[in-house]
């Protein structure tokens, strides 16, 4: 939905590293399905090698609980929720500023400290808002870093529909991780709670929910994922 997650910081060196996917406690395996198949099929559209996909599930780490039962700083998916659930304004939604930038600053994106480069992809079926100016997103991506998605605005949809939808969720904000739109780029584009494709194409902006993602869905299955614009930047942005 859109690409603010946090500062980027992209490591100059490539851009080839692996995707940490997490997920709540309680999603569907069809939704999971879902995410797993829009971001192996928009790896493939980049047309590059080397970007593998690991599954973490429900992560938690050994020992993830302290002596005091509390959840240890950055060593479970549980941790990660209840801080955007602490400092949320509403108790019915997740606060995924506060979420994403914990990511940003997650001690496993830090050499120093035994980490790697990686991109991070978190499903959720919670609710969520990204700051006091939005009533909900259902998305949102750091460049170089990763993104939250949440599939909580298509529950309503059957089986079939919510799994397209979802996945066009995902090439949409794994597309901002990778780079789109670029900065760059003047042709075809709107600034609508970020930077979106204008184009028949996942990058365009979808503000109505889930009616504006059931349009780009219908459209992404009868002509393409992305247009010829942003399938060359995708593509540029691996090779940069």
């Amino acid at each position: 939905m859109n690409s603010s997650l946090g500062k980027s910081f992209i490591n100059k060196m490539g851009k080839l590293f692996p995707i940490f996917m997490m997920n709540q406690e309680g999603l569907k395996d069809l939704e999971k399905k879902s995410v797993l198949e829009g971001a192996s099929e928009l790896i493939k559209l980049a047309k590059v090698g080397g970007i593998e996909i690991f599954d973490l599930g429900i992560w938690r780490n050994k020992d993830f609980i302290d002596a005091n039962g509390a959840l240890k700083p950055y060593q479970s998916v549980d941790w990660y929720i209840q801080r955007g659930k602490e400092t949320s304004r509403n108790r019915n939604q997740l606060n995924i500023q506060m979420i994403g930038q914990l990511l940003v600053f997650e001690p496993w994106r830090d050499k120093n400290k035994g980490g790697k480069d990686h991109y991070d992809i978190l499903v959720l079926h919670s609710d969520m808002y990204q700051s006091e100016d939005t009533n909900f997103v259902i998305g949102s991506a750091a460049e170089g870093i990763g993104t939250i998605i949440s599939t909580y605005r298509f529950n309503q949809l059957e089986d079939r529909e919510r799994y397209e939808c979802i996945k066009t969720e995902t090439m949409h904000e794994l597309g901002h991780v990778f780079g789109l739109i670029p900065k760059n780029r003047k042709k075809d584009v709107k600034k609508s709670l970020g930077k979106h494709c204008t184009n028949i194409c996942v990058m365009r902006q979808g503000l109505n929910v889930p009616e504006d993602w059931i349009k780009m869905t219908n459209d992404r299955l009868r002509y393409r994922v992305l247009c010829p614009a942003c399938e060359k930047d995708l593509i540029n942005y691996f090779r940069e």
